[in-house]
């Protein structure tokens, strides 16, 4: 009988605690692609893929070079010569795929690390913000589709704007 009516009095009350607390959503998507960070981040990784593309256009030409000779050889050209000539263009497309691969590794890594301290302190701001105005629960809208908005969930996107010294 206890139990029942604590129980009553607990559903009772947990609806009124949870109406008090605050919702707010963020865009972090829009906040990110804002930040003046991202840009020289960006800015770093492109200045790197040319780097490859460059060594890659290269390669390239090493292996178009190799195949033009390759075709130019006389019909009468020995076979064992022949067949070098094919192992080298062979090995040189091999080159070539296994450098791009490792290219796509580099960059993927690369690109982790240096947005890694942005994204940190996009968090950090949205903790900061969040933290402030005592919100209980802040779903990022970027990531998380949010199927209801009312007067009581607030966008705390420009909050957090403001927190990074990004103009609105």
């Amino acid at each position: 009988n206890k139990m029942k009516r604590l129980l009553i009095i607990v559903m009772l009350v947990l609806p009124l605690c949870v109406a008090a607390q605050k919702i707010g959503v963020v865009d972090s998507k829009a906040i990110f692609e804002a930040m003046p960070e991202k840009v020289e981040a960006e800015k770093q990784l492109n200045d790197l893929l040319e780097q490859y593309k460059a060594e890659n256009t290269r390669l390239e030409k090493e292996f178009n070079q190799k195949y033009g000779d390759f075709q130019a050889l006389p019909a009468n050209t020995a076979k064992s010569i022949k067949e070098r000539r094919m192992q080298e263009i062979q090995e040189n497309r091999h080159k070539i795929a296994s450098y791009q691969v490792m290219v796509k590794q580099d960059m993927d890594t690369k690109k982790a690390e240096v947005l890694a301290p942005i994204k940190a302190k996009l968090q950090a701001a949205i903790d900061s913000v969040s933290t402030q105005g005592d919100y209980m629960l802040v779903l990022d809208i970027s990531s998380t589709p949010v199927a209801f908005k009312s007067a009581k969930v607030v966008d705390i996107t420009a909050e957090v704007k403001t927190a990074l010294g990004i103009a609105k």
